[in-house]
Order: C-alpha cells, then structure tokens, then sequence
C-alpha cells in the first residue's frame, strides 16, 4: 500500500510518497487463528477422560468385592480379552467392539483371562476411570496400559476404544 505521510527533514518540512507494507492485518488474523485454536483445543481437553492407578482396585478384585454398580464391558475375545471395564451405570457406555458382561462370575473369569501378550505387558494395571473434572466414571483392568477415553459431558456417554493396536504384532515380529 501507498500511504502520503508528512516526513520532517532538518531543511523543512518534505511531502513524500513511500510504500509502506502494512502487516498488521496479517498479524491480527494469526492472533485470531492462534485464539481459535487454543479456544478449541481447551473445549476438547474437556471431554478426554484418565486412567489413575488404583491398587485397592486390585485388592477388590483379589477379596472378589468388585463394586456392583457398574455395566462391565471386555474388548477382544472372548477367550482371551484385551480389557475389561467397568462404567457407573448413571453414563451411557459406546459398546461398539466391547461386549456386555452379564454376571459378576463372568466379570471375575475375564478379568482372570485378560490377555498379557501384550508387547509391553508386565502385570495388569487396574485403574479408576475419571472424567476431566476428576470424577470417577469406571474402572479398568489390562495389561494395556492406557487407552483413549471420551466424555460428552452433555449426553453423558462414555467411549472407550479398544486397546489393541495391530500395529504392535508387526513391531514384536521385526525385533526378533
């Protein structure tokens, strides 16, 4: 742009035409766009939940005092599953790839199934399940040691995907 700007000189006072390249539209538009994004990465950071290692989960499981007021769900098969988990019946489970567990026999026989052919895997992690704000939604129990967990905080539906990764059979095979 070409701006007409009034320049003083030590012999006076000097009209000039000089180019200015102005950037500060530039610059305002990246603060917007860098605004927006931090906007949006907070919103989603919301709606992540965690696992926190929990031994008195492991203590229940061994006394067999699971707590009843969670739907238990596995991922894998059946046989030889990856993860079980439990969700506070007061949320919505997303069950696509983990199957409903009727009894707490069944719960206690595939927790004692979980597979540890996990690359990785050295003992069982047991867990609770906790939402953004730090409330307990679950618990967890694999030799897998994490796995994403989504909220929505409006519907009150929890997704928790599969743990497996069939990338990892490939990494296991190339370092032998």
């Amino acid at each position: 742009m070409t701006y007409l700007y009034k320049h003083r000189h030590s012999a006076g006072k000097i009209l000039q035409n000089k180019n200015i390249h102005h950037a500060g539209w530039l610059s305002s538009a990246i603060c917007i766009a860098l605004l927006a994004a931090f906007a949006l990465t907070a919103g989603c950071a919301g709606s992540y939940g965690r696992f926190v290692s929990s031994p008195a989960l492991q203590k229940q499981y061994n006394t067999s005092s699971l707590p009843d007021a969670y739907d238990y769900y596995y991922s894998g098969r059946s046989d030889l599953p990856y993860a079980v988990v439990g969700i506070n019946n007061k949320y919505q489970f997303s069950s696509r790839l983990w199957f409903k567990i009727d009894t707490m026999d069944q719960v206690y026989k595939k927790i004692s199934d979980l597979s540890d052919l996990h690359v990785d895997a050295t003992r069982m992690r047991t867990a609770d399940i906790l939402d953004h704000k730090g409330n307990k939604i679950g618990v967890w129990f694999s030799y897998y040691y994490y796995t994403p967990v989504r909220i929505n905080p409006e519907t009150g539906t929890v997704k928790i995907f599969n743990p497996y990764d069939p990338n990892e059979d490939d990494r296991v095979w190339s370092t032998h």
